[in-house]
C-alpha cells in the first residue's frame, strides 16, 4: 500500500481549505520505491527530461511507479482525498524534480498549468530549510492555460517581500509527509529549496493530459471484439 493511513478521511478538510499536509503518511514501500528512483536518477539510470529542463533551478526526470499494482492503489486513494472521480482520474504530470545548489532562494510563487487541478508533494531529499510556501488567502482564481503563471510585481506589489508577509504559509514539510493543494489555483513555491528532491505529480478529472504522461489512459480503451 502506497499509504499508511486512508486518505479519505481528509477530504473534508482538504475541500475546505484548498490545500493540506499530511503527517507520516507514505508507507514504507512507498518511500523505499521513491528513494531508489531518486538514486536511479542521480547514477545515470534514467535519463534527465531535458524538455522541461528549468536553467540554473531545477532538473527534471519523468517518474514510474514501481508497480502497476501501487500506481492503482495511489489512485484510489487520491481519488477519495480529493473528490475525483476515479474513471476519470488523469495524471498530468509526474516528475522528480532535482533543485540545484545555485537555486534562487526566494521564487516568485506560481500558479501550476490548468491540467494541474491537483498537485500532490512527496518530498525524497530535503535540504537545509526548504519548505513548500502556499498562499491560499490570496486570488485563487484558476490558471486556465498550458504554463504555469507566475506572481508579477504588479499582481502583488511588495512582491520582495512576499514571503515575510502574513500571506505567506510555510507547510515545513519532512521526509514521510505528503503536500496536496490546488495547484492551479493557490499560489506556491519552494524556498530554499538547493539540493532538494522532490517528485510532484499533478492530477484531474477531465482527461487533460498535456504531456502525454497519464499511465491511466490505457486502462480506458475498449478491447477490440
Amino acid at each position: 500500500m502506497p499509504f499508511k493511513r486512508d486518505l479519505a478521511a481528509y477530504h473534508e478538510q482538504l475541500q475546505r481549505d484548498g490545500f493540506i499536509l499530511l503527517k507520516d503518511v507514505l508507507s514504507d514501500d512507498l518511500m523505499a520505491a521513491l528513494k531508489t528512483y531518486l538514486a536511479q536518477a542521480k547514477s545515470g539510470q534514467v535519463a534527465e527530461y531535458g524538455q522541461w529542463r528549468i536553467g540554473g533551478k531545477k532538473q527534471q526526470f519523468l517518474f514510474d511507479f514501481p508497480s502497476q499494482a501501487m500506481a492503482g492503489r495511489f489512485r484510489d486513494a487520491v481519488a477519495a482525498l480529493t473528490g475525483l472521480s476515479r474513471d476519470g482520474f488523469t495524471i498530468s504530470e509526474r516528475h522528480l524534480k532535482q533543485y540545484e545548489e545555485d537555486a534562487p532562494a526566494y521564487p516568485a510563487p506560481h500558479k501550476d498549468r490548468g491540467a494541474s487541478k491537483f498537485s500532490i508533494g512527496l518530498p525524497v531529499y530535503l535540504g537545509p530549510e526548504t519548505s513548500v510556501c502556499v498562499f491560499p488567502n490570496l486570488d485563487r482564481t484558476p490558471n486556465g492555460s498550458e504554463r504555469a503563471v507566475f506572481m508579477t510585481e504588479q499582481d502583488h506589489p511588495g512582491l520582495k517581500d512576499i514571503y515575510h508577509s502574513p500571506e505567506a504559509l510555510p507547510l515545513n514539510e519532512e521526509l514521510g509527509d505528503m503536500i496536496v493543494f490546488l495547484g492551479s489555483a493557490i499560489y506556491h513555491e519552494r524556498i530554499r529549496p538547493r539540493g532538494t528532491s522532490v517528485i510532484y505529480i499533478k492530477v484531474n478529472d477531465e482527461g487533460f493530459d498535456p504531456l502525454g504522461e497519464n499511465i491511466y489512459a490505457a486502462e480506458k480503451v475498449p478491447e477490440l471484439a
